[in-house]
């Protein structure tokens, strides 16, 4: 059974959350990014028409400088692993209705390819051996690094994966499917069927996920929801969640949302950090000026810090005990 929802007065608050660091997002229109920032490739696009424009040219670099330089072969976005595996994506907008994945090796050696409806959410798992992508014809699949498919999981709105990519938790229209190696472990039924995001521990062991009015936390290996909580403010909506490594420390994004035309809305937020059990630990209060559906969005780091990303600002903390 859940804990109940319970006020936040009612919690003893044991972290405290010090502000470390702030630094502007700056725009980069001609480069991609791995997860991490690991690897970085700049590009140069082709002449293209008012749905895409095609890559000329990317070159990857990493810590130790350049990998490679490949022509962008039509592509026209590229998805890179923090480990250097890059997967060119041609993609049309709308005009098709599909795309076409093409996966590289740590050379830049072409060594698979698939093709897929048209492209939603993907993501590779942070060791980098599996890729993630829902497809909109055929629902959320799962590759190996170099375009082999492990298994196909079916429609989804969204989706999480944990470290090593075996374990999967993929939102449907009435319940969660938890999911190891491609069968079905678990089924969490929904309360809302608008699930705005998710994170698995990189473990597998803990799942997060929100909708506007819920943060739900869950333990994996017998799917048993271990805590649904209310926003601590009534007027206030969760964004965005995300789980520690270790599966020890949850954090939820909330913006203030009290309806249309109401003064200050979408201009400040908070964040609730909170333990597996859903106990909550502490929470820190925002202001930004602008704002867009994935604010404030937060990560949280190894050593117990957390990053508060707005539409224009990266906001880093680390959480110290009272």
């Amino acid at each position: 059974m859940f804990t109940p929802l319970l006020p936040l007065s009612l919690f003893l608050l044991s972290l405290s959350p010090v502000f470390v660091s702030q630094e502007s997002i700056r725009p980069e229109p001609n480069t991609f990014y791995s997860p991490g920032r690991t690897f970085r490739a700049a590009v140069e696009y082709e002449t293209g028409n008012s749905e895409f424009v095609p890559l000329s040219r990317f070159e990857l670099s990493g810590p130790d400088g350049a990998v490679y330089s490949s022509s962008g072969n039509g592509h026209t976005v590229l998805d890179i692993s923090d480990q250097g595996q890059v997967i060119g994506i041609d993609f049309d907008g709308p005009v098709s209705g599909h795309a076409r994945l093409h996966f590289y090796d740590l050379t830049g050696a072409e060594v698979g390819a698939a093709d897929i409806g048209f492209l939603d959410q993907r993501a590779f798992s942070s060791d980098g051996s599996k890729y993630a992508v829902i497809d909109g014809r055929s629902g959320l699949r799962v590759f190996s690094s170099d375009g082999a498919v492990f298994y196909n999981l079916g429609p989804a709105s969204t989706f999480a994966l944990s470290g090593d990519g075996r374990r999967v938790a993929l939102a449907q229209d009435d319940e969660i499917l938890l999911a190891l190696d491609g069968k079905v472990t678990g089924r969490l039924p929904l309360q809302s069927p608008f699930v705005r995001c998710m994170s698995l521990s990189a473990d597998g062991s803990t799942l997060a996920w929100v909708d506007r009015f819920k943060l739900h936390v869950c333990r994996v290996t017998d799917a048993e929801v271990v805590a649904e909580l209310a926003p601590p403010e009534s007027e206030y909506r969760y964004i965005s969640v995300d789980i520690a490594p270790d599966g020890h420390l949850v954090a939820a994004g909330l913006d203030y949302d009290p309806g249309r035309n109401a003064p200050d809305r979408h201009r400040r937020g908070s964040v609730l950090l909170t333990d597996a059990s859903g106990k909550v630990l502490a929470t820190e209060r925002l202001e930004y000026e602008t704002w867009n559906f994935q604010v404030p969005a937060v990560e949280l780091l190894p050593g117990g810090r957390f990053k508060v990303r707005t539409a224009d600002q990266v906001r880093t903390y680390t959480c110290e005990e009272d």
